[in-house]
């Protein structure tokens, strides 16, 4: 099968039964991986705010970028990942760096409620300008990427849950309207809302009608 990954804000460290273990970077487009049957994969996901902390690297250099583990951790690190994210543990060796708390919670209002940026960085106490340096080194993403991406989740979740029109869920999850709508799920996903929806439901079959995708 051919799985759609799209945007979420989130980086995984996915390990396959051949040992094989890859680092996934927060993206801003989607992504169309294949599957062979009989495929096991197991993983350990990041939360958004998490990424510069528990690897100590600038997470904005991993954007969009699916790597070997070895070229994001030294190998003696990598290898006791690896085997402990295939055992179902979380690896000691991980353990984060503190989090900003002004990341954590400026990461909730974007991605959670939409709320501007301009917004967030005045509740804060800081300018734009430093929240944007917060955010690229913590998340790997700008404060505006990460709610573009909060937007399009909120979308998806209300596409999958409800049978409203694509007007009425544009109003319902922040989009200005429709025509907006289109051109962010075109970007961040590679299809049309109607086309994406459908996919999802199980009508189009993953990588059909593939549009704008790298």
């Amino acid at each position: 099968m051919v799985q759609r990954v799209v945007p979420d804000g989130c980086s995984d460290v996915l390990v396959f039964a051949d040992g094989e273990a890859v680092f996934a970077g927060p993206a801003l487009c989607a992504d169309l991986v294949p599957l062979t049957a009989g495929t096991h994969v197991r993983g350990l996901r990041f939360r958004t705010e998490a990424l510069g902390p528990v690897l100590r690297l600038p997470a904005e250099e991993l954007r969009d970028k699916t790597l070997t583990l070895s070229a994001v951790l030294p190998d003696r690190v990598m290898r006791t990942v690896a085997e402990q994210v295939w055992a179902g543990r979380f690896p000691d060796v991980l353990r984060p760096s503190p989090i900003d708390a002004r990341v954590r919670h400026g990461v909730r209002e974007l991605f959670v409620t939409g709320a501007a940026v301009g917004d967030v960085a005045d509740e804060l106490g800081v300018t734009e300008r430093h929240l944007r340096r917060l955010f690229l080194d913590h998340t790997g993403m700008s404060p505006k990427a990460v709610q573009r991406v909060g937007r399009f989740q909120r979308f998806l979740h209300a596409a999958d849950t409800s049978r409203a029109g694509l007007a009425e869920l544009a109003a319902a999850t922040g989009f200005a309207d429709q025509a907006h709508l289109t051109r962010e799920v075109r970007s961040l996903a590679g299809l049309t809302p109607g086309a994406l929806r459908r996919e999802r439901s199980g009508m189009q079959p993953p990588g059909s009608g593939l549009d704008g995708l790298r």
